[in-house]
């Protein structure tokens, strides 16, 4: 059975006038703004391909290997300037020397006697870190992390301190006089070995 072909015709064009055959418009929320920044930038865009051939890709090549390299400097020196290993300066301009563990260790006992018990927590560990990377024991004593301490030294006591310091530094609970005393003995029982 064969259907006129004016009926077809309007058959298809009222299925084609579904909505489901239209475009539909999705929200540009930025398009404003960005139309306007674009606005702004095309007189430099048009400099730029007066001065270089090969139009706008390139300048938006160059614009692009400029803002990489611009973020590629400030995460270098941000990544430098907090590093454990970065040198600290101080008012008068003279570069202080690293730490060594006897002066944390005897830092870490004034925290404790003045009250900042986080503060001594913070400073002993970081001690008993520095003393087994002077015995060669860990070769970078600024990535070592209490689980990893724990799993290679294999201290009971230890492990209990690493417990308490990571409560204390990491899950913000507030520390006790007895997370110190922890902290003393696990890495007194650590380095006796």
């Amino acid at each position: 059975m064969s259907v006129p072909a004016d009926q077809a015709r309007e058959e298809a064009q009222s299925i084609l006038a579904e909505p489901r055959f239209r475009e539909t418009e999705l929200p540009r929320p930025l398009h404003g703004v960005l139309e306007w920044l674009g606005d702004r930038l095309e007189p430099i865009a048009d400099a730029v391909e007066r001065v270089l051939p090969g139009g706008d890709n390139v300048a938006w090549l160059l614009l692009a290997a400029l803002a990489l390299t611009a973020a590629l400097l400030f995460g270098l020196r941000l990544t430098r300037a907090r590093s454990p290993g970065a040198r600290r300066y101080d008012g008068g301009g003279d570069v202080d020397a690293p730490p060594d563990a006897a002066s944390l260790e005897r830092e870490a006992t004034e925290a404790e006697r003045a009250g900042d018990l986080e503060r001594a927590l913070r400073l002993r560990f970081r001690a008993g870190v520095l003393r087994l990377a002077e015995r060669q024991e860990l070769e970078n004593p600024a990535s070592a992390t209490s689980g990893a301490l724990t799993r290679r030294l294999r201290s009971e006591r230890f492990a209990e301190a690493a417990l308490a310091f990571d409560e204390v530094v990491y899950g913000r609970r507030a520390p006790t006089e007895d997370d110190v005393r922890l902290a003393r003995e696990g890495w007194q029982a650590v380095l006796a070995r």
